[in-house]
Parts: structure tokens; sequence; C-alpha cells
């Protein structure tokens, strides 16, 4: 039987910024419940994007993994990975970042002592 050639994965087949689809939230559901029926708890994690899903994803197969070669014991419920769930929410533009490192330095203010003089005199400061 001649072999079946398959056409190379075009690179658009995965971008870490785009929204999870429903076929990827399945598989996160499907993988939290093996976890459960493993024997850990698992706090439930609602990841949006494809990066989010893939850092879930591989945080449940290594606990699933661990907890099936592992003796039972008592472990501390699974949460999702927190730096998936913060990165998309502080993901700023470049040229945001490029703005406020272009920021004018701020202004100089009095020195210590003068402050102490003017608090000494009853003047506002």
């Amino acid at each position: 039987m001649p072999p079946i050639k398959l056409p190379p994965t075009p690179a658009s087949a995965y971008n870490e910024n785009r929204r999870a689809n429903t076929l990827l939230l399945a598989q996160v559901r499907e993988l939290e419940a093996a976890v459960r029926a493993a024997g850990r708890r698992v706090i439930m994690g609602h990841p949006e994007t494809e990066g989010q899903v893939a850092a879930y994803i591989r945080e449940l197969n290594r606990a699933l993994y661990k907890q099936v070669l592992l003796p039972v014991m008592k472990r501390r419920p699974l949460r999702p990975p927190a730096t998936a769930s913060a990165a998309s929410k502080t993901t700023r533009s470049p040229r945001a970042r490029k703005r406020t490192k272009l920021r004018a330095p701020r202004k100089a203010s009095r020195p210590r002592a003068a402050r102490k003089s003017a608090r000494k005199q009853g003047r506002k400061r």
C-alpha cells in the first residue's frame, strides 16, 4: 500500500491570541473530568484564548499523568495557570509601551530641608 501524503500544517493553524473555539473548550472540560475521576480536585479554569487553553491543557495532562503514576496521596486542588489569564489582560500594544517610555521626567520636588522649614513657618507645602 502506498504511503498517504499529507499537506504540511499551515502556520496560521495556531494563533495564541485567537479566541478558543468550542472543540478546545470541550477538550479542557473532558480533561478536568478525567483529573477529577483520578482523585484530585480541580478548580475550573475559564481559558479564553488558544494560548491559555494550551497552557491549561499542559497543566491538566501533567497532573493526570502524575496522579496515575504516583501513589494515592492528598494533594492541593489543581488551579489553572495564573500567567495565562493575567498575560492576556495586561498585554499592551508596542506603541503604548513606547509611549510610556518616552514620557517626560517628573518635576523635581523641593529638597527636604526646604519642606521642613516651610512647615515650621506654617506655610503650605
